[in-house]
Parts: C-alpha cells; sequence; structure tokens
C-alpha cells in the first residue's frame, strides 16, 4: 500500500454521457487544497435520469453511484465522493463498500460548525429548500441552522445556463448570491455561510468569494475532498472504518451471488 498517494473517486449522480463543465473548477480545486499526492477522478452514472427532478427519479439513480461505488473500490481507489448536495446514496453505499464514502452536505456541515456558531443555507432553487431541511435534521444539525435563504429569480435550469455562459452570465449569478449571504449575517446572524449546490459552490471559489461580512464562505467540494483524505489517514493509521452494526449493516455473505453487481 502506498501511503505517499490517494486515489478518489467522485461520482455525479446523474446520467451524462460528456464530462461536466464544473469539473475543471473542482480539479483547480484540487490543485489548491489536496494533499500532495491525491488525485480525483471524475466520472456520471453509466445509466439513469440526467436531473434529480423528483423523489423517485433520486431512488432510480440511487442504485448507479452505489455501483459506482463498488467499482471505485474494486478498481483500487482509497475513497470515493459523491457529488451532489443531495448526499444520494450515502447510507446505501457506506453499507457496501469498506473504503470511506463521503457526502459532501454532511462534510460541509462538520466544516461550517467548525467555522461558527449558526449557519446560514444558500439554495439556488426554491423547490431545494424542503430537502434541505430534511438533511440537516437528519445529521442532527438543525439547533446550528441560522436560515435557508433563496434569491428571488434562481432556479436549477437558469443556474446552470448562467454558469455555462461567458464570464459576465457568471458574475451575473454571483451578484443574485451575494446580497442573500449578506442578508443571512446581518440579519439571521449566521456565522458561516454556504451554497447548496457544487457547481455554484466551485465557482465562487472560483472567484475567491470565500468570506462574506466576515462570515467564511464554506465550499462544499472541498470540505468532502479534505474529509476523504483524513479518513483515508485514519484507516491506514488505525484502521478506523464505518462502523457495519448499525445503520451502514452490511448484507449478509452471499448476497452478490443472489443479484450480481453488474461489471460494465
Amino acid at each position: 500500500m502506498n501511503k505517499t498517494t490517494t486515489r478518489i473517486l467522485l461520482s455525479e449522480p446523474v446520467f451524462d454521457e460528456k464530462p461536466l463543465f464544473h469539473w475543471g473548477w473542482l480539479g483547480e480545486s484540487v490543485k489548491e487544497a489536496a494533499n500532495p499526492g491525491t488525485t480525483v477522478d471524475f466520472v456520471n452514472l453509466k445509466k439513469g435520469y440526467r436531473r434529480l427532478t423528483s423523489a423517485y427519479v433520486r431512488a432510480y439513480n440511487t442504485i448507479g453511484v452505489v455501483r459506482r461505488a463498488h467499482e471505485a473500490e474494486t478498481q483500487g481507489y482509497d475513497a470515493f465522493i459523491i457529488g451532489c448536495a443531495s448526499d444520494l446514496a450515502l447510507k446505501e453505499a457506506r453499507s457496501l463498500v469498506t473504503i470511506p464514502v463521503v457526502g459532501l452536505t454532511e462534510s460541509t456541515l462538520l466544516f461550517a460548525n467548525l467555522l461558527g456558531n449558526r449557519f446560514s443555507v444558500i439554495a439556488t432553487d426554491p423547490s431545494y429548500q424542503e430537502r434541505i431541511q430534511n438533511l440537516i435534521k437528519s445529521y442532527g444539525a438543525w439547533d446550528k441552522l441560522a436560515s435557508i435563504r433563496c434569491p428571488a429569480g434562481l432556479n436549477s435550469p437558469k443556474n446552470f445556463s448562467m454558469m455555462e455562459g461567458a464570464k459576465a452570465e457568471q458574475q451575473k449569478l454571483i451578484d443574485m448570491l451575494l446580497p442573500e449571504m449578506a442578508e443571512a449575517v446581518r440579519k439571521d446572524r449566521a456565522e458561516a455561510l454556504y451554497v447548496a449546490c457544487i457547481p455554484t459552490s466551485a465557482m465562487l471559489m472560483k472567484y475567491k468569494v470565500t468570506e462574506v461580512e466576515g462570515a467564511p464562505v464554506v465550499d462544499m467540494f472541498v470540505s468532502g475532498l479534505k474529509i476523504a483524505e483524513n479518513m483515508v489517514t485514519l484507516k491506514r493509521a488505525y484502521g478506523s472504518a464505518v462502523c457495519k452494526n448499525g445503520l451502514y449493516k452490511a448484507s449478509p455473505p452471499g448476497w452478490d451471488k443472489e443479484i450480481p453487481i453488474d461489471a460494465d
């Protein structure tokens, strides 16, 4: 085992035939924030829906994420990151594999709690707010939540179009986010902030939006990257791994003979 290198696989929880536009931004974050010797590869699902538009779609794509986690382990990766703020299939993947599996919202909440007493979340679509609330509650961080805000006029298709556009379009999106972030600090007394969208969060880091009104802006991808690196370090040093006795209970021997995971 080479302890000087760490290989991480990040899988989007959606299907696409081509690389996604924001992977370049994430790659730049790897260069800036990762430990020496850490590499991150990016993949989409091999099949599934292209957008997480409903509970059924998320359930369907969950299987694809778990298969990607299994692939990561069999191909010798040291850790697996789920590349979406939904943390889709986190429990299921942790129950299947022995390498660290990292959810980006879970990781971001840990860093937000380290950097401030209360945090606010900026949603990038009004319809996401209920799911964000439920996820934060499930991680036991509800009492630290100052607010969830969504700037007027934001919706997911429009946001992606602006991010994929020219620099001027990206700046327009940032200009829509910043006033709401500032209000979260002034009115809601947030001491840390994050934008609950991986591409949007990465775009803010690209433009060095790392603080608003004195409150740190926590990047979702970098949070997950650093958690993944440290989980790998703990596993190598002490054998520390996710407990399989309860929530992440593993399947009994022979499960893979009943319904094998497709190799392709």
